[in-house]
């Protein structure tokens, strides 16, 4: 009898620790991938979205980074991006014509989520478009 009761202790203690918070911790990740137009069809790059939440020892964050490379424009060309006709941030291309934007919920600034039906458009401080 006291081994049945031990048993049945043991099964629930279990469950209950298998809904433990960190039970519930998760990492997401969405990439959209980004092409060259209107005479930069060389341009690639990727938009990523991440979210973590409740992992041990590490803060919910939620971060876009933009990739950008092979961008057919002088080193030093600043582009604006901007997802879902909201401007987030700017890259500045490098010597190899390509740069990295890196946002964080850490740094208090709003990070929209990024999905299948969210556009990413680069364009150059006077509008054109670059890439998307």
């Amino acid at each position: 009898m006291q081994r049945i009761c031990l048993k049945k202790l043991c099964l629930i203690a279990g469950f209950i620790l298998m809904f433990d918070d960190q039970a519930w911790a998760y990492k997401r990740e969405n990439r959209i991938p980004l092409s060259g137009c209107r005479g930069h069809f060389a341009a690639s790059g990727t938009a990523r979205y991440i979210a973590k939440n409740k992992e041990p020892k590490t803060p919910d964050q939620e971060e876009i980074i933009v990739e950008i490379s092979n961008v057919p424009m002088r080193p030093g060309t600043v582009l604006v991006v901007y997802v879902t006709d909201e401007m987030i941030g700017t890259i500045k291309l490098d010597a190899k014509q390509g740069g990295t934007l890196r946002l964080t919920s850490s740094s208090n600034k709003f990070i929209p989520p990024l999905d299948e039906s969210t556009s990413v458009v680069l364009k150059t401080v006077d509008g054109r478009m670059v890439m998307w």
